[in-house]
């Protein structure tokens, strides 16, 4: 009777095991990703509809699941402080400035023995880009979006003030501003919150034409830092009255709705001109290389630009899950999923993808302009190579733009955090 108990037992803890353990096997596995390619974004809802799409083509084996990041600024200051502690999310969209931080931290998940072993990877990236992107063998991200960042200029406010073209220079730009002026508009979109964007690219353009596109080579004591400061201060003279500590959304917004003449971003905006726009905005815009600034070392034409965002992942102890990440990164990079991405937002990307033959009149111009330009110069925030000094860039130029400091003061004021 016991031995009959104990196989009865036996049999039913066999039973459980086998149910426990096939439950465990077909457990859902979930993918947290914290994007910043909501909200606004451009991105927004073509990145939504291939998340939707990947959740029901792997419905009840993975789920990707988006935490929601709106501020692009809050969003770096998190990933840095998870890369200090080592707590990364699954899923992250990684800047430029913060590639090498992850890299170091040793704690993402090194992508390369995915790319080596699937021919995906090396068919659908131009020849030798993840190689280049490697740092010792290992993989740490994927370069997934560019950008450069031309002037976009509204023709119609600029014909008001009697130019038909874009200024090549910046006494032409200055006096251009003046005109503009004189007509009852502002010439340019500035800011002084958050990391200074729109006029953090104002000054890469500013530096790259006085130094060169090595200017990040020279050291901050190369006399072009303060040129292009002195550029800043005198384009603080002709920007809005709210200019000093705004963030991109004021800056956008003065150009999106015709208070302002000119503007600089990337080509992620290019929806926006339509979508947020007052009518007939997208019409009037036109696209020029920036000003240049005389006896510089730079030449016409060039652009600044870079990678914009890589796509990484926290190093994970189970294989099972990897795997799941690496196969929503390979859909991400899908070229048909990377076209319908660009086509909606006039985004850039690295990876090779056959475009529609109607994409947007700026995204085709600014392609021209990468195509035409003597050089592609890193942005200051990545070029300078110090997370310090970038993030005293936005006090900088704020000192400079309310008198505080001068040009030299402002260069002072990124020396001293170096």
């Amino acid at each position: 009777m016991i031995k009959l108990i104990l196989k009865k037992l036996s049999i039913t803890f066999i039973a459980i095991s086998f149910t426990v353990i096939s439950s465990v096997a077909s457990a859902e596995i979930t993918i947290t990703w914290p994007s910043i390619w909501v909200g606004k974004d451009s991105k927004t809802t073509v990145i939504g509809e291939l998340i939707d799409e990947f959740n029901a083509a792997n419905a009840g084996s993975i789920k990707v699941v988006v935490e929601e990041q709106t501020d692009y600024d809050i969003y770096a200051q998190k990933l840095t402080a998870q890369i200090a502690t080592g707590e990364l999310p699954d899923i992250m969209t990684v800047g430029a400035q913060l590639l090498d931080v992850l890299h170091r931290s040793g704690k993402a998940m090194d992508l390369a023995p995915h790319i080596n072993s699937d021919p995906h990877w090396n068919n659908v990236y131009p020849e030798n880009a993840l190689q280049s992107a490697m740092t010792d063998g290992v993989l740490s991200a994927l370069p997934y979006e560019l950008f450069v960042t031309p002037v976009t200029y509204n023709k119609k406010i600029l014909k008001e003030a009697g130019y038909d073209e874009f200024p090549d220079n910046y006494d032409d730009f200055f006096k251009m501003c003046e005109a503009v002026t004189a007509n009852g508009k502002v010439c340019t979109s500035q800011m002084t919150g958050k990391n200074g964007w729109t006029s953090m690219l104002w000054y890469s353009q500013a530096l790259a034409s006085a130094g060169g596109p090595d200017i990040y080579e020279k050291g901050l004591d190369h006399p072009a830092y303060v040129k292009a400061f002195e550029v800043m201060e005198k384009m603080y003279q002709y920007t809005t009255s709210d200019a000093i500590g705004a963030d991109a959304g004021v800056s956008g917004g003065h150009f999106l709705n015709e208070r302002t003449a000119v503007f600089m971003n990337g080509p992620w905006f290019i929806a926006r001109y339509t979508s947020d726009g007052i009518p007939g905005l997208h019409e009037n815009i036109g696209v020029a290389a920036a000003p240049m600034l005389m006896g510089g070392e730079g030449s016409p034409g060039g652009y600044v630009g870079g990678r914009q965002s890589s796509l990484a992942a926290g190093k994970q102890s189970d294989p099972a899950k990897e795997e799941a990440i690496v196969k929503f990164l390979k859909w991400l990079t899908i070229p048909e999923n990377v076209a319908r991405l660009s086509y909606s937002s006039g985004a850039m990307f690295i990876v090779n993808a056959d475009l529609p033959n109607d994409m947007d009149r700026l995204f085709i111009e600014m392609k021209q302009g990468i195509s035409d330009a003597p050089y592609v110069a890193p942005i200051f925030q990545n070029g300078i190579g110090s997370l310090a000094v970038a993030s005293e860039f936005p006090q900088a130029l704020s000192a400079l733009a309310l008198g505080d400091v001068t040009p030299e003061g402002a260069v002072e004021m990124l020396q001293d955090a170096e």
